[in-house]
């Protein structure tokens, strides 16, 4: 049975910690012809940190 949804962290806008959201409702991706989903545990990006500074 495939998994529907998964768990994360969701950046919501500029700022600290508060505008970091924890979810489990998240949907899972569909990946289409020639695309592959990798399951990832843990994950931070430039982009993510620069958002949230602004």
């Amino acid at each position: 049975m495939p998994i529907e949804h998964m768990a994360g962290v969701q950046l919501t806008g500029h700022g600290g910690i508060e505008k970091l959201e924890y979810r489990t409702d998240i949907p899972v991706p569909i990946p289409g012809e020639g695309e592959v989903l990798i399951r990832v545990t843990a994950a931070i990006n430039n982009t993510d940190i620069n958002t949230r500074i602004g």
